[in-house]
């Protein structure tokens, strides 16, 4: 009997990558909302579905990333990787106000978190631990 590796198909990887986000953004927020002043949510309930907001709108922002390098990568001039940082780094400065936004917008008092180094500081540890999750992941795969 021979275990062939799994592979998964593009939507798999994508519903596994928005479900493993938003559990990773529910546990960051909770213990922030616990342990600092960064957020404040009014329950658990809020700190989920705030998790999926946040969730998708990383998906997206990193989708737009992808984007830009894709459009600019096959340029060698050193304008054109000066353009791809600018507008990388512009796309990943200005998603963190548009998380702020939406997230006030559509959950208003009920879930805030302070600031923008606030939400920088728990978008980092989301990407962290998400990182060390996919890491895991990946090794556990090549373990046979």
């Amino acid at each position: 009997m021979t275990n062939a590796a799994p592979t998964f198909s593009p939507k798999q990887l994508l519903f596994k990558e928005l479900v493993v986000g938003t559990l990773i953004y529910a546990v960051v927020l909770g213990f922030f909302n616990d342990y600092t002043s960064i957020v404040y949510a009014k329950s658990f309930s809020t700190i989920f579905f705030a998790s999926v907001v946040l969730e998708i709108l990383t998906y997206l922002t990193l989708v737009l990333k992808s984007k830009i390098i894709r459009a600019l990568k096959n340029r060698t001039a050193i304008l054109y990787k000066i353009i791809t940082f600018f507008c990388v780094w512009f796309v990943l400065f200005i998603s963190k106000f548009v998380f702020i936004w939406a997230i006030d917008a559509v959950f208003g008092e009920d879930i805030a978190i302070h600031g923008f180094f606030g939400i920088m500081l728990v978008v980092a540890a989301v990407t962290i631990i998400h990182k060390l999750a996919d890491m895991i992941f990946i090794k556990l795969g090549d373990a046979r």
